[in-house]
């Protein structure tokens, strides 16, 4: 089962440093909590959940071997840039980070749809989370495989009852919500947004 506290509260934790930067670690650690959301949308979502955890494991393998560079966002960032990797290597840290980065954009605005859902369906409210972020970045057939798979998402009731009802939603939006914006600042700032 997903724990929503855990993820809010490794989230809180990777806030936790330098001003506008981002403990790797603790962020790694409340995504591979959150991954477990994937499998409870259905097995559609399971491919999704495959990819976050290849992802982190590439984050985490990086870690493991460079710890100093890896310790924080802006670090990787600067590792990364300084050693050429960012241009030289396509499962580079900040490339991958910045795929779990725009999923969580995703990830903030699926929470607070269904907070909000007024209706048992979550297919509209998760359709609009999803074009107004991730579709902007899959090719025309990943949109198409989307939306056929909004269909088979569980009902609002079912869902809540699966993470643990909707009080703990708000205040895990809100720190998505900070921490996302920690990092869309740091890879704007080094012009790394349009990674392919």
């Amino acid at each position: 089962m997903l724990d929503l506290t855990l993820v809010g509260n490794e989230f809180q934790n990777s806030l936790e440093g330098e001003e506008g930067d981002i403990q790797l670690d603790r962020y790694l650690a409340a995504y591979l909590e959150l991954n477990n959301i994937f499998p409870i949308l259905g097995n559609v979502f399971k491919f999704v959940s495959k990819d976050v955890t290849q992802k982190i494991s590439i984050l985490q393998t990086r870690a493991e071997f460079q710890p100093d560079g890896y310790q924080t966002v802006r670090a990787m960032i600067k590792h990364e840039r300084e050693s050429g990797c960012v241009a030289k290597e396509r499962d580079n840290g900040c490339r991958t980070l910045l795929r779990l980065h725009r999923a969580l954009e995703f990830v903030a605005e699926f929470m607070n749809a269904i907070y909000e859902a007024s209706e048992e369906s979550l297919v509209n409210p998760v359709w609009d989370a999803y074009n107004g972020t991730l579709a902007a970045h899959h090719t025309w057939l990943i949109r198409k495989t989307v939306g056929g798979a909004m269909y088979t998402l569980p009902t609002r009731t079912s869902l809540l009852e699966q993470v643990g009802g909707a009080d703990n939603l708000p205040r895990l939006v809100a720190i998505i919500r900070r921490v996302y914006n920690s990092v869309q600042h740091l890879f704007s700032e080094h012009s790394l947004l349009q990674l392919k």
